[in-house]
């Protein structure tokens, strides 16, 4: 055991109940972590590397709700195999300082975070070079790699496949097909030596890969194969080895060419859309038209778009109108109207259909809502589910066990028959065929493939284990408005209590109200502007969440939201003000108190539809097992309104954003697995504390919102499909690891010749590396095949 001290910079900290909060959170963790910290955030980390990683410290401070000072490292390597994966991540958690390593095997990212203070990026760069790795900074275009790689390939896999065909056929009489056979051979295997570079490379290292197998097994083969020749010994293996070594390495060719162009495929959908950013906007300034690029335009900038042209900005339409396909963001096919007239929002990554408009700029590049969806998706990918462990220590395990394998197998059949040649075919053969990439592969591509699905039905999916949680959660918590309800609620009534006018209550009302983001702020604010209301700047303003907004307007206490707020503001509510607030209430409206100075002025009557999808989606989750409820600042009556009209089991009112993590708290406490739905800004706590947390959001809000995904479309029955696609791709990563397992099972033990004596069947170790690759590609297609998977 060693206790470890790492020097880090917390992010947030700003007084003793911060350094508080953060040491009850480590405190859960094992290895007897300490913290000493200043109130400025500089700190120290004491702990016990035996029991707990700095990842685990670092996770648990982000999950109180604090950051510390990283940075962060992303390269991409020429390619990655899962074992490989595993290695890499293994060898980079060693070194001091690193909070988080994330390797992708479909994209062959490698990303890691690490404290400055204690580590430095050339470091980890060296390590990755000791390890064999080819990097790069960008991600590789095209499919299967740079066009010389394709063709080297390519000419493996056709020297191999002539060695085969001449062997097979005997087309060529013994004396004169040898040479022949050797020097094709001889070819393959120079034209592979990327193979054996990185193999051999991985064995030294004591952390062998698939390479490593194919390396041995054609190396086996070839050499054999060599030295038979040279000596004149035992011809009816010399033919038989040089095909083994040719056919081993060109089929593993032709595999990889098609495993990387399959995996590649799978990613389009993303990397066209972020490759689509770096094109040329066209900027209209004085009368001109300049083409620059999308990256480099200004701010508040005015760019013109023409029919059937991208939009490369976020921006708001300044000048004329059209119809816009969304579908990025939502999945939705029809196009929306934008217009210069409503001041519409439109964002990077949509497509003008019809029409021509000019917009101002406010987000651009890495700023826009595209760039971030694409962030998230990509960091969805590299959040590994809780079964992806299992695999990762199969693949960790295989390579070992398989070489095993094939020296026992070399030594029982030379005990057995006396063969050495006949042994080491058996050997080869158990190398070739045993695959450790689809154990690998089998959940980071299918979750790769479930995010891309996601994302195309309007989901932005933020972790990949969201889609083992949803079908293992039981209660579905639902925010109310804007979740329940449309969100578009409006202002239906304002009955005055005091000596104030309808206009004098309005007046205070607006002017506080139009600091507010809260969605019924909204609603006054509207009917404010709709009714030309003038508006005084408040002299002070505080916005209470869960209780609504408290301000100071020409020189009077002005306090609009809950009962909660008026009883804390310490202003009594007479029994009719109480009549009328529960009338409001049962009816399905949201009443709304007015205090001016130290009474209650008036009740406004907030009304707020309930989504024609809502019961659908609650009929949907009852029929799946789901106990249904709302968790909602409102109102008892009102809450239980629309609990009564869409059937739900229970309800809970009057909740602050605080209580409903409580809230959450206390049922998880008893068991239960809750995945609670709300806005993804106002409902950060809930979210964060729920099992799953779904939000609620829009395109815009993408990089602030919390949750483990996002509904990008304004319908909440995108849940269903959530739901339904996740136990779609738990059932395609069972499906693909449960084909991995018994392929390995299986077919291992044929390589091994345990057929041999009864029958006489003999897998040769160019048609086990066909199998290993058909292996591959299967997993592959199946992963694929949720792309065509309609909810």
């Amino acid at each position: 055991m060693m206790r470890r001290r790492e020097p880090v910079e917390i992010i947030g900290v700003d007084c003793s109940t911060c350094i508080y909060a953060i040491k009850r959170r480590l405190a859960d963790l094992r290895g007897n972590v300490k913290l000493e910290s200043d109130f400025l955030g500089n700190a120290v980390i004491e702990y016990d590397d035996e029991y707990v990683s700095l990842s685990e410290i670092y996770h648990a401070i982000r999950d109180a709700g604090y950051d510390l000072v990283k940075e962060e490292l992303e390269v991409f390597a020429e390619e990655i195999q899962p074992e490989t994966a595993v290695a890499v991540e293994k060898e980079i958690r060693r070194l001091p300082g690193i909070l988080d390593v994330r390797v992708d095997t479909l994209t062959c990212r490698i990303l890691v975070r690490f404290n400055p203070r204690t580590v430095e990026k050339h470091y980890i760069l060296s390590l990755l070079d000791n390890m064999g790795l080819s990097l790069r900074e960008e991600p590789r275009g095209g499919r299967g790699g740079t066009k010389a790689h394709i063709a080297r390939r390519f000419a493996a896999f056709a020297t191999g496949l002539t060695v085969l065909i001449i062997s097979m056929s005997h087309i060529l009489p013994h004396d004169a097909g040898i040479p022949v056979l050797l020097a094709l051979s001889s070819l393959t295997v120079l034209l592979s030596y990327d193979v054996f570079l990185k193999g051999f490379k991985s064995l030294f290292m004591w952390a062998p890969t698939m390479e490593s197998l194919i390396a041995l097994s054609a190396g086996i083969t070839f050499v054999s194969g060599i030295l038979l020749c040279i000596t004149g010994s035992a011809t009816r293996y010399q033919a038989m080895f040089l095909e083994a070594s040719a056919g081993v390495l060109g089929f593993v060719n032709l595999g990889r060419y098609l495993e990387d162009s399959l995996r590649k495929r799978a990613l389009t959908h993303l990397t066209v859309l972020e490759t689509s950013l770096n094109s040329k906007v066209r900027v209209v300034e004085d009368g001109r038209v300049e083409e620059v690029s999308a990256d480099a335009v200004s701010l508040n900038s005015i760019i013109e778009v023409k029919a059937g042209e991208k939009i490369l900005v976020d921006g708001i339409v300044v000048d004329g109108w059209g119809y816009v396909d969304e579908s990025t963001f939502t999945g939705e096919p029809i196009p929306v109207l934008k217009s210069s007239e409503n001041r519409d929002r439109v964002l990077a990554g949509t497509i003008l259909t019809s029409g021509y408009i000019r917009v101002r700029v406010t987000r651009k590049g890495r700023d826009t809502a595209l760039y971030n969806l694409l962030a998230s998706a990509r960091e969805a990918v590299l959040h590994r589910p809780g079964f992806q462990q299992l695999a990762d220590k199969a693949v960790g395990k295989l390579t070992w066990i398989v070489t095993a394998s094939a020296l026992v197998t070399v030594f029982s059949w030379y005990i057995y028959s006396g063969d050495i040649f006949l042994s080491l075919l058996f050997a080869a053969s158990v190398l070739a065929v045993s695959c450790p990439c689809p154990l690998g592969i089998a959940i980071p591509m299918v979750v790769s493939i479930g995010v891309i699905k996601a994302s195309r039905e309007g989901i932005l999916v933020k972790k990949g284990d969201v889609f083992e949680r949803i079908p293992a959660s039981n209660i579905l918590l639902l925010d109310k408005t804007g979740t329940i309800t449309v969100g578009k609620p409006s202002l239906k009534g304002v009955v005055t209590l005091g000596g104030y006018s309808r206009e004098e209550i309005m007046k205070y009302v607006c002017s506080v109200e139009q600091r507010s983001e809260h969605p019924l702020a909204r609603a006054i604010s509207n009917y404010c502007r709709d009714a030309g209301v003038s508006v005084e700047d408040p002299e002070f303003f505080e916005h209470l969440p869960g209780l609504g907004v408290l301000g100071v307007v020409m020189g009077k206490r002005v306090g609009v939201g809950s009962i909660n707020l008026v009883k804390g503001l310490g202003v009594e509510i007479n029994s009719g003000t109480q009549t009328l607030i529960d009338e409001i209430g049962r009816s399905g409206g949201t009443p709304v108190l007015v205090v001016i100075g130290d009474e209650v002025a008036a009740v406004l009557e907030i009304r707020d539809e309930v989504r024609e999808d809502a019961l659908n989606v609650v009929k949907y989750f009852k029929s799946v097992g789901f106990k249904v409820g709302i968790a909602s600042g409102d109102i008892e009556e009102n809450v239980k309104h629309v609990g009564k009209e869409l059937g739900l089991d229970f309800f809970y009112s009057g909740l602050r954003p605080e209580d409903k993590g409580r809230l959450i708290h206390g049922i998880q406490g008893g068991g239960q697995r809750v995945l609670y739905v709300g806005d993804g800004v106002n409902d950060a706590i809930a979210l964060s504390a729920a099992f799953v947390g779904i939000a609620v959001g829009n395109a815009t809000d993408i990089a602030r919102e919390s949750g483990d995904a996002i509904l990008l479309r304004d319908s909440l029955e995108t849940m269903i499909t959530l739901h339904k696609l996740s136990k779609r791709v738990l059932r395609k990563a069972r499906e693909n690891l449960a084909w991995a397992f018994i392929y390995n099972g299986v077919l291992i033990p044929v390589a091994a010749g345990v057929l041999y004596p009864f029958n006489g069947l003999m897998l040769m170790p160019e048609m086990a590396a066909l199998a290993m690759i058909l292996s591959d590609v299967t997993v592959i297609l199946n992963s694929l095949s949720l792309l065509w998977w309609k909810p």
